[in-house]
C-alpha cells in the first residue's frame, strides 16, 4: 500500500526535532495509516502484522518462520505488542535522567496483534481528536509506551480502566521478541553475534575491531590510586598492552593479567617527562601502531572494543563530539591552543581519551608541537595544556595530508558509541596561578556530577543488582550497570475531554532521537524546579 504522503507530512529528521519539531510526522502517518487499514480498512481480516522499516536487516535464515511462530504465540500469551527495547549504548551516559517509558519503550519495528483490544485502544487514543500535537511531535512507539505505563501504574484512572477492560497484563506490552533486536544507531562490531533473526540497525553502523596486538593503552598514574583501573584490566577490552607511566617515585614492574579475551601485559615504569607531556611520552614508548590514552582517575569501560572503518582497516573511528560541546572554559582553551599553534580553527573539541592515535604520526606531531610551542611554558601559563588531541587533529589538518586526516567521524549526538574508559573520580584541580583558570572548581564539580556509582560496577552483575539505585543490562560479552531511569509523575489527571499531549509534554519524549536536546531539556527542567 502507498500512504501517499504530502510534502508537509513526509517529515523524518534523523537529527531529532531540534531541527524540525514535526520530525516524526512522516513515520507516524505511515504507521497510523497501516493500522487503520488493518483494523477497519481495505486490509482488515489479518490477525497480526510485523512493521519492518528499511534499516531492519534480516541476519539469520528462518526469520519469516520466527515471525509466524511469535505472532501465533501472542494471543495465547495475551500480547498486544511484541518487539525489542533499545539494546545499544546511546543512552548510557544519561539513561537515569530519562523518563522510564522512553527507556522501556518497544521500538516500532515490532509485531502487532490486531485482535487485541489494547492495541486498538492505543491506536484510537493516539489518533484521537485533540491529540494532534502528540501525533505531530511524538513518535508513536514512545507514545504507546507512555500510555501503557500510565495504565499499568494506575496513575491515570481512565487509562487503567481501559487496560483492565482490555484484560491487560504484564505480558500485553512485551519486549521479549527474538525476531528483532533494536540497536538503532549504535556502532557495532562485525564480530558481534546479534542473538535475534533481524537487527534493527543499518549495515553502515558495522565496523571491525582493531587487533589486540595493534594498540597500547597509555595510563598516566598521578598517585597511588591505580588499583581501580588495574582491577578492570581483567574485563572484556581490546588493550593487551598497557603502559603505566608513574609521576611519583615507584618501582618498575611487568605483570601478566588474565582477561576473558587473552593475556594482558601491564608495564609500569617511571615517567621521564612532565605530566602535561604524557601524550608524547606514550608516543615515544609505544611498540604498537596505535595507542589510546587515559589516567588512573578512569577505569576501563568494559565491555568495549576499538572499532575500525571496514572500508579502510588502517583508519580508526574517533567520535565527533557535539557541536555545542565547548561551553566550558577548559574545552574552549584546548581549541584556542590548537588554533594558536597550528593555525587551524577546529569546529569540534576532541577528547584525548576518546581518540585513537597513530604512533608514527604522533611522534611526528610531537616534534612539530615542540617547534610550534617554542619557548612558551606550561608552568607559567603561556600554554593552557601540553599536547592535546585538538592539537593533534589541527596538526594533521595543517599538513594537508587529506589521505590521513581524522578517519570516519561519528557524531555522538546521533550514534551510540562506548568510550574505552570512564571517569571514576575527577582529576585534581589545576593549581597553577593562571589569569584564566582552565580546570578549577567549576570544572571539577561538572566532572563530579557526571559520575554515578552504578557506572563503577564494571562487569559486576551481582554488585549492580544489590545496589537499589542501579539496574543491570545484559550487553555484548557481558553487560553494563546503569542508574535506574527517572519515573516522572504527572501533575494533572488525564481526561478524555482534553488532549493527552497537553499533560505529558511531548517535547520531552523525543529524546531517544536527540540526546543533546534531551540534556538541554533536562537542565532547563532542573532550573524550573
Amino acid at each position: 500500500m502507498s500512504v501517499k504522503l504530502t510534502p508537509e507530512e513526509d517529515q523524518y529528521d534523523f537529527h531529532g526535532y531540534s531541527m524540525n519539531k514535526h520530525w516524526v510526522q512522516g513515520p507516524n502517518t505511515v504507521f497510523t495509516s497501516i493500522m487503520s487499514a488493518m483494523l477497519t480498512g481495505d486490509l482488515r481480516g489479518y490477525d497480526s502484522f510485523f512493521l519492518m522499516e528499511m534499516d531492519a536487516v534480516p541476519i539469520k535464515a528462518g526469520w519469516l518462520e520466527q515471525f509466524e511462530k511469535e505472532a501465533l504465540e501472542m494471543p495465547t500469551q495475551n500480547m498486544a505488542i511484541r518487539g525489542s527495547k533499545y539494546l545499544g549504548h546511546k543512552w548510557d551516559a544519561f539513561k537515569h535522567l530519562m523518563p522510564a517509558h522512553v527507556v522501556e519503550h518497544i521500538n516500532g519495528n515490532a509485531i502487532y496483534n490486531l485482535k487485541h483490544p489494547w492495541l486498538k485502544f492505543l491506536h484510537d487514543t493516539f489518533t484521537g481528536e485533540g491529540n494532534v500535537r502528540m501525533t505531530e511531535g511524538m513518535a508513536f512507539d514512545v507514545a504507546f509506551a507512555m500510555i501503557t505505563q500510565a495504565a499499568m501504574d494506575g496513575t491515570e484512572q481512565e487509562l487503567a480502566a481501559a487496560f483492565s477492560q482490555s484484560k491487560g497484563t504484564d505480558s500485553t506490552y512485551s519486549g521479549d521478541s527474538m525476531l528483532i533486536g533494536n540497536y538503532a544507531n549504535t556502532l557495532l562490531n562485525h564480530s558481534f553475534d546479534v542473538p535475534t533473526y533481524i537487527r534493527h540497525g543499518s549495515d553502515r553502523n558495522l565496523f571491525h575491531s582493531l587487533a589486540d596486538d595493534q594498540v597500547t593503552l597509555g595510563v598516566a598514574v598521578y598517585d597511588q590510586s591505580a588499583g581501580h583501573i588495574m582491577n578492570t584490566t581483567r574485563s572484556n577490552h581490546p588493550f593487551k598492552n598497557i603502559l603505566m607511566l608513574q609521576y611519583f617515585p615507584g618501582k618498575k614492574a611487568v605483570e601478566k593479567i588474565a582477561s576473558p579475551s587473552g593475556e594482558v601485559m601491564v608495564t609500569t615504569q617511571q615517567a621521564t617527562q612532565e605530566p602535561h607531556m604524557h601524550l608524547c611520552e606514550v608516543a615515544k614508548l609505544a611498540a604498537t601502531p596505535w595507542f589510546a590514552l587515559t589516567d588512573n582517575y578512569h577505569v576501563i569501560n568494559a565491555p568495549v572494543s576499538v572499532l575500525m572503518d571496514h572500508s579502510d582497516p588502517q583508519m580508526p573511528v574517533p567520535v565527533m563530539p557535539y557541536a555545542h560541546g565547548c561551553e566550558r572554559a577548559d574545552c574552549q582553551a584546548s581549541l584556542d591552543q590548537a588554533s594558536d599553534l597550528f593555525g587551524v580553527h577546529l569546529e569540534y573539541h576532541h577528547d584525548p581519551y576518546e581518540l585513537l592515535f597513530s604512533t608514527r604520526d604522533a611522534r611526528d606531531f610531537c616534534s612539530s608541537w615542540q617547534q610550534a610551542a617554542g619557548s612558551k611554558s606550561w608552568k607559567s601559563c603561556e600554554l593552557a595544556y601540553g599536547p592535546t588531541a585538538d592539537d593533534y587533529i589541527a596538526w594533521k589538518i595543517s599538513t594537508n595530508d587529506k589521505a590521513n586526516l581524522i578517519a570516519t567521524p561519528k557524531n555522538k549526538a546521533l550514534y551510540g558509541w562506548r568510550a574505552w574508559t570512564q571517569r571514576r573520580t575527577p582529576a585534581p584541580m589545576d593549581m597553577r596561578q593562571c589569569r584564566a583558570q582552565v580546570y578549577g572548581l567549576v570544572e571539577y564539580h561538572h566532572a563530579l556530577g557526571n559520575i554515578t556509582s552504578c557506572g563503577q560496577y564494571i562487569e559486576n552483575k551481582v554488585a549492580c543488582i544489590v545496589d537499589r539505585d542501579c539496574m543491570w543490562i545484559p550487553k555484548f560479552q557481558s553487560g553494563v550497570c546503569t542508574k535506574k531511569p527517572w519515573k516522572p509523575f504527572i501533575r494533572k489527571p488525564w481526561r478524555r475531554s482534553n488532549s493527552l499531549a497537553q499533560h505529558l509534554q511531548p517535547d520531552a519524549e523525543n529524546v531517544h532521537e536527540d540526546p543533546v536536546h534531551f540534556m538541554q531539556l533536562s537542565n532547563s527542567s532542573k532550573q524550573e524546579l
